[in-house]
């Protein structure tokens, strides 16, 4: 263990720290992800702790306005989107929950990457932003596939739904009918494909915007290095367009859900 640290060190000290593709072993089936998802999900409970006291409480404070506010912003978000309100209350919780834990996951990866290059670069070995390992980015894509052809099931049936993918004859002639066929099982290759899409469209991202940060930040500490700690700060305006892309990127993928969650419900024809 003491040489794979020496090993670290002496890396990122000749060039800017590049990250494996996916986790890193820390120790047994310890992985530098599961740390980090462990710490992010402990804070999660104290936030959700402190929001069902807020909203509890009696008492006006700016914390239950920030909630309140944040919960009507949503509904009424979706409920436009989905033009059904009572669908939109149905799948409220898991288009809300997948959008915060990207969106804070991204943030809680920046100020990974912030300690890393401005306390101590020994953080990277055990803590890496959640979304910049494709297992954590499958599983949320593994999630929404699972609810869309939940969805699928719940409205039209098993059988219905079944049909729809494999032999779709809807159509008034027979010509339309193998065409219609066909359109279908082109849906159905559709869903894999769909998988590997929305994990690798959010992995990509996270994962090159990290790997430029730490290359623009390396290269300003090489020609600021006489100048003390000034590279911090001329790195700076790359760590706040990073906060609008880890925004991007959540708003982005809660789009393609509520897009998948209204193909869903629609008829099969």
């Amino acid at each position: 263990m003491e040489s794979q640290n020496t090993e670290a060190t002496t890396e990122v000290h000749t060039g800017p720290h590049i990250p494996a593709i996916q986790w890193e072993q820390v120790s047994w089936y310890v992985t530098n992800t599961i740390i980090t998802t462990s710490i992010f999900f402990f804070m999660v409970l104290i936030v959700s702790i402190m929001w069902n006291k807020a909203l509890k409480s009696e008492k006006k404070s700016r914390l239950k306005l920030f909630f309140l506010n944040f919960v009507w912003f949503f509904d009424t978000y979706l409920t436009d989107s989905f033009w059904n309100k009572k669908f939109a209350r149905n799948y409220y919780h898991i288009v809300v929950w997948i959008f915060s834990i990207i969106f804070f996951w991204n943030l809680f990866g920046l100020i990974i990457d912030w300690l890393g290059s401005g306390v101590s670069n020994s953080i990277l070995l055990y803590l890496r932003p959640m979304n910049s390992d494709p297992n954590t980015t499958f599983v949320l894509a593994m999630i929404t596939i699972i609810m869309f052809l939940w969805i699928g099931v719940k409205t039209h049936w098993f059988t219905s739904t079944a049909k729809s993918y494999c032999f779709n004859f809807t159509w008034p002639n027979i010509w339309m009918k193998l065409i219609n066929v066909f359109v279908w099982w082109l849906h159905l290759i559709w869903l894999p494909s769909t998988l590997t899409s929305l994990s690798l469209r959010l992995f990509w991202n996270i994962f090159a915007w990290i790997v430029l940060i730490w290359v623009i930040t390396y290269l300003w500490w090489m020609m600021s290095e006489s100048l003390f700690e000034v590279w911090k700060f001329l790195s700076l305006p790359f760590w706040f367009f990073e906060v609008f892309v880890a925004f991007i990127q959540a708003v982005v993928f809660a789009w393609l859900i509520i897009a998948n969650f209204k193909q869903a419900a629609e008829e099969h024809h």
